[in-house]
């Protein structure tokens, strides 16, 4: 299919975000407006509409699993007071939305907060609240909790901290002119020993959790408006910490976890402004400089977390940044070395938005999608190499502001599905059809990195994936991840050195041991295995391995049951259990393809001559068990 593009030069309204959250119209600029006119399409059933404050803009949608059946459902929040839940049809969820006492202009948390298998809705409201709900919509016990000061654009933050099973719940509070406080508390509402912790001056972004150098006890990782602090799980400040005074200014971007250096310990990320330009600070666990950075970015003023994701196939991260620039590239990616990636900066009008890497276009290297602050808006997809990718940008209906779209395969149909919400209420869920969503090259696929909002770039690949074929099955082994918070694992197959892999496991495989019985013998089968948090996020592929079935004949006691004859064979062949028994066979050809099958008491099979192979693979399937023998057609 030809796309076609029509360029008009339009008016766009241009909007921005103050320091309270606060939405104000900023200008307008005349730029070229590129319709493509076969973008990616709207799921039947959306977009969806919610109310907002006209001052106030939502910010992050969620897409989770809530009631258990599998799809993933798309949950927003809006200034409207009210919190949303749709099944990927555009139904509202039974007890869906619920309204609280103030605006709701962040992304929520969903975990399994209690560990009873039903998932769990934490929002942080504008009125100093973080409240807690059930999947059915019922408000949770002892919640809401009082953080003292919430302005919005601030989520809450999930994970075990004390390895129990259950969830803590970690908010950053921020009350204008007001030193910041940290608080964590149980899923009971009780505080967690410790905190709150406090900061030098305004909690301005979303904590980040992880532990950051393998000594088994979490960090948590927040932001003043000047200082970086970590302290570990208990409340302890962590040694060479905090980082004091390091920024002009710091504003709702979340501080980022991610192992750059590839050495198996963190290093912590951050994006601020000094003197009306816009840097990336990385330090090392303990509070020393990474190599070649802090580095400059494009603009005056950042509101962009520092999002990490291999854009150019080389095994490494890139980090992004940048914004608020009118009319000039915005959006920079840099090399963990600190050298800007060829084809960077790129378009993208007054930045406040944070972009996701995943593989949007089936092509096997991963594309970087993001929204500007024009109204009507633009909603852009880049290569690695800075081009745009074809068919983008897309079209909304209003701008982005501080926020971030979120991927996934919401109807399990093996599309990919892009979920974004804009500042006039518009809930888009875009598919497109024919492109996979392939979860191990989504780096970054949501606001925060997860669902649990955790910033930390996890999970690792599995290490020392082995495949071994014996005469029916493979066996696949794997080592166990690192990570607590491990869900399980996908297996990925195909024939294919190098794929692509087509994940073959139902459901998460919780050991790290996997047999595949849906095999043909003579075909070399190529595995990849892939962990995935229970926030949703699934790592890269592991290390390739391969193995074959083992054609050999197995030495059974069936085979003194059953008549194979004659064998060699001209035309015909014989088969039948001397006591009188079904069977069930399988031919296949000497590469492995299946030509034929036979079900019953006393078969006969008469090869095609479509087929020339003379050489035949048999596997016969009795009561009593299965095995494979050879037999040979002669002239």
């Amino acid at each position: 299919m030809n796309v076609v593009i029509v360029i008009i030069l339009i008016m766009n309204g241009v909007y921005m975000t103050d320091y309270e959250g606060k939405t104000i119209y900023a200008g307008s600029i005349n730029l070229p407006y590129k319709c493509f006119q076969t973008p990616p399409q709207q799921m039947p059933g959306w977009p969806k509409q919610m109310g907002v404050n006209p001052n106030y803009s939502p910010s992050g949608v969620c897409l989770a699993d809530i009631n258990g059946d599998g799809d993933l459902e798309i949950i927003a929040g809006s200034t409207d007071n009210k919190v949303y839940i749709w099944d990927y049809e555009g139904n509202l969820l039974p007890g869906w939305p619920i309204t609280l006492p103030a605006m709701v202009q962040a992304k929520v948390a969903v975990g399994d907060i209690d560990n009873n298998g039903d998932m769990e809705i934490v929002i942080a409201a504008r009125d100093g609240y973080v409240y807690i709900y059930n999947h059915d919509g019922t408000p949770y016990p002892n919640w809401p909790q009082n953080a003292n000061g919430v302005s919005g654009l601030k989520s809450p933050t999930l994970f075990d901290l004390d390895r129990d099973g259950d969830l803590e719940i970690i908010m950053v509070q921020m009350q204008s002119g007001q030193p910041g406080h940290v608080y964590v508390w149980h899923h009971t509402g009780q505080i967690y020993p410790g905190w709150p912790q406090n900061m030098d001056y305004l909690g301005v972004a979303t904590a980040a959790v992880g532990d950051i150098d393998n000594d088994n006890i979490f960090e948590i990782v927040a932001l003043s408006y000047y200082s970086v602090y970590v302290w570990d799980q208990n409340g302890n400040i962590k040694p060479g910490w905090p980082k004091l005074n390091v920024a002009g200014g710091m504003s709702y971007a979340q501080p980022v976890i991610a192992d750059l250096d590839n050495d198996d310990d963190f290093e912590i990320l951050h994006a601020y402004y000094t003197s009306s330009q816009n840097y990336v600070g990385i330090y090392h666990h303990d509070g020393t400089n990474f190599t070649n950075w802090p580095q400059p970015y494009p603009g005056p003023q950042t509101y962009t977390t520092p999002v990490v994701g291999d854009i150019d196939g080389d095994g490494d991260l890139e980090i992004f940044g940048g914004g608020h620039v009118w009319g000039a590239p915005d959006l920079l990616a840099r090399h963990h070395t600190g050298n800007e990636v060829s084809g960077w900066p790129v378009i993208c009008d007054v930045l406040e938005c944070s972009p996701v890497i995943c593989d949007i276009d089936n092509d096997g290297q991963r594309e970087v999608l993001i929204g500007d602050n024009l109204n009507p808006g633009n909603f852009y997809a880049y290569e690695g190499n800075g081009t745009l990718v074809p068919g983008w940008p897309i079209s909304i209906t209003s701008a982005v502001m501080v926020n971030s779209p979120a991927v996934g395969d919401v109807d399990l149909d093996g599309d990919i599905e892009i979920a974004l919400v804009v500042r006039d209420g518009t809930v888009n869920l875009w598919t497109i059809e024919g492109i996979p969503y392939r979860g191990y090259y989504t780096e970054w696929g949501t606001f925060f990195h997860d669902n649990w909002n955790t910033g930390w770039f996890h999970p690792k690949p599995p290490k020392n994936l082995f495949a071994t074929g014996y005469s029916s099955f493979i066996k696949l082994t794997w080592n166990k991840n690192k990570e607590p918070d491990i869900a399980g694992y996908n297996v990925y197959r195909s024939t294919v050195s190098g794929g692509p892999y087509t994940k073959i496991n139902t459901s998460l495989i919780t050991d790290t041991t996997y047999l595949d019985y849906d095999v043909v013998p003579g075909i070399t089968y190529y595995y990849c295995v892939t962990a995935q948090i229970k926030a949703f996020a699934e790592s890269r592929l592991s290390n390739e391995a391969f193995a074959s079935v083992n054609i050999l004949e197995e030495k059974s006691k069936n085979k003194e049951e059953l008549i194979v004859a004659p064998n060699p064979f001209k035309k015909s062949i014989y088969f039948y259990h001397l006591d009188k028994k079904p069977i069930y066979v399988k031919i296949y050809d000497i590469k492995g393809n299946k030509i034929d099958e036979l079900k019953g008491y006393n078969l006969v099979w008469e090869p095609k001559n479509l087929f020339s192979q003379k050489i035949y693979i048999l596997e016969i399937q009795t009561e009593r068990g299965k095995f494979r023998k050879k037999i040979i057609q002669i002239k």
